[in-house]
């Protein structure tokens, strides 16, 4: 069994639009106050306070009683939400298929969260079915889902359905989550906003987008090619047409600026990954266009 975490060698963080109002929703600064190593501020003691906290030193050079109170270091629940539809087992730009980049970037956000102690969990699924691995903190957890969803896209595989991996992934559990949605373009940009505005009510949410093979890409101008359905071939003559290269371009840039556009709108980060070479610069520059947004 491949050890997919041990391709991921940066140590990176996952930052936060708001501040938690839950008890354990994740690894930043609290609105809620509580024990740990970060002090925070002394105030005066009222009663139903921890006399625990109560600093005698400072209270003896003030005129009452004083605690001390700590940022309160939550644990972050980060569910990775893949496309196992027969769409990912095609091939990225790379000439892997997108499966195995969808694979890497699961890894590198699970990486991500293990060496932040935070709790990792993943859904996968298509039209037919879906599955899931609970959130734990632990690495054996991660290659074990990791390894599963790697096996999971195949060409006689259902249809991908985001919306009802999503609605899954959100079913019987109210706590905060991060929610790291990976599928490719041609689902993203056919998924409801609706549902999306209504799971980042309670969630955070980030899309790493998994992009296709050009039709005209040099690799495959020897073969003559088929969509997934097997309804429509492109013979290699005409992929070797500069008019069919220039208009696939203009539609796969339209189409990601469509996207980016719409996901912004809904204050959601999101990056295009065409390879797992480039997979670890594409999310460490989407993950501080999320500790940006914070800021702002």
């Amino acid at each position: 069994m491949p050890s997919y975490l041990a391709k991921v060698q940066k140590r990176m963080d996952i930052y936060s639009r708001r501040r938690t109002r839950s008890i354990l929703t994740g690894n930043y600064g609290s609105v809620f106050k509580g024990r740990s190593m970060d002090f925070d501020d002394l105030r005066e003691y009222i009663p139903g306070d921890d006399v625990k906290d109560i600093d005698w030193k400072a209270s003896a050079r003030s005129r009452g009683v004083m605690i001390r109170r700590y940022i309160a270091i939550r644990k972050r629940n980060i569910m990775i939400i893949a496309d196992s539809g027969r769409n990912m087992a095609t091939l990225a730009p790379s000439g892997e298929s997108k499966a195995e980049v969808a694979t890497f970037c699961a890894g590198v956000m699970a990486y991500i969260g293990i060496n932040h102690s935070d709790l990792v969990g993943m859904v996968y699924g298509n039209h037919a079915e879906n599955k899931r691995f609970p959130l734990k903190e632990n690495r054996a957890n991660a290659e074990n889902f990791l390894n599963s969803y790697a096996k999971a896209p195949k060409f006689e595989s259902a249809d991908g359905d985001l919306a009802s991996v999503l609605q899954y992934a959100n079913k019987g559990n109210r706590e905060r989550k991060t929610f790291v949605i990976i599928t490719d373009p041609e689902s993203a940009e056919k998924q409801d906003m609706e549902l999306l505005r209504k799971l980042l009510a309670r969630h955070e949410i980030m899309f790493i987008l998994v992009e296709d093979a050009p039709l005209t890409d040099n690799k495959l101008k020897k073969h003559d090619t088929k969509d997934i359905d097997g309804l429509v071939r492109l013979p290699s003559f005409m992929r070797s047409s500069k008019s069919v290269a220039k208009a696939e371009q203009a539609y796969r840039e339209k189409q990601k600026a469509t996207i980016t556009k719409n996901l912004r709108h809904l204050s959601v980060t999101s990056c295009f990954v065409d390879s797992s070479e480039t997979a670890v610069t594409n999310i460490v520059n989407m993950l501080e266009e999320q500790k940006n947004a914070r800021k702002r």
